[in-house]
This record gives C-alpha cells, structure tokens and sequence, in this order.
C-alpha cells in the first residue's frame, strides 16, 4: 500500500464523516463568547444579558443545533439572538418605552437598530418609523453595503 492509498486518497475521512455531537459544555466553550456578544446588542444590562445566556446553553433547543442544516454557530446565533429578543419583548411590556420616532429618524443605522436589537419585523418598523415596508428593506441593503465598504 502506498502513501496515497493509506492517507484515504487525500480525503480526511473525519471531515466526510457526520460532525461529533457536542455537549452543552462543549458548545458553551465553542460559542460563549460569541452569544453573549449577540445577546449584549439587544439587552444592554449586564445581569440580564448573563441570564438570557444562561437560558441560551440550557434550553433543550441547543441540542437540536446538532441537527441543524448549517454550521453549529449559526444555529447558536439564532437561538441567541431569539432569547434576547424575547426577553427584550418581555422588558419592554413591563415598562414600555414611549419613544416615538419622527419620519427623519428613518436612517439605515435606526432601521437595522429597530429590527437587529429590537426585534421588529420590517413591517413593525415601517409602522414606527411611518415609512413603507420597501424603504425599511431598501435600508436593510444600505446598512449592509456601508458595512462592506467601510
């Protein structure tokens, strides 16, 4: 057998194989820091940040990430991401903010704020913002194209 034959023809057979299930401690380990930062976007407060993360690495949902179609990361983000905006929905209907914004606060950055941080859907925001569904999406693509140019 030569050396091309005993290295599986140059493909890693681990790589070709199904992904190691992780453990909630593996995971945290992994992608802590990274749900924690997605988390601290949404729910500035320190102490309720560090408890939504808790509930991210403990809820039965992280298991399913094993399953997920894409990269483990991704299915940490979302459920992240999720759990900060509920807890921020929650925060908000105990003491609602009040803040109304006026049709010039429309910009790219307010826009993503309102949707990204606060969890609005696009048609939410339109609403707040007194814009129409179509400048919220145009905005989504600005913000993004700044990012990439910056």
């Amino acid at each position: 057998m030569n050396e091309l034959e005993r290295a599986g023809n140059g493909v890693d057979s681990r790589a070709l194989s199904k992904p190691k299930t992780l453990t909630s401690l593996e995971v945290y380990d992994q992608f802590g820091a990274m749900a924690y930062g997605i988390i601290l976007q949404i729910l500035p407060q320190v102490h309720l940040a560090q408890e939504v993360l808790v509930s991210v690495f403990s809820s039965p949902q992280l298991q399913s990430c094993n399953s997920y179609p894409f990269t483990f990361a991704a299915c940490v983000i979302k459920l992240a991401r999720a759990k900060a905006v509920e807890a921020k929905r929650k925060l908000t209907a105990l003491a609602p903010a009040g803040a109304e914004y006026a049709h010039g606060d429309a910009s790219p950055q307010i826009i993503f704020d309102l949707a990204f941080r606060q969890g609005f859907t696009p048609d939410e925001v339109a609403g707040k913002l007194n814009i129409s569904k179509a400048e919220v999406l145009r905005s989504f693509h600005e913000f993004f194209k700044s990012y990439r140019n910056a």
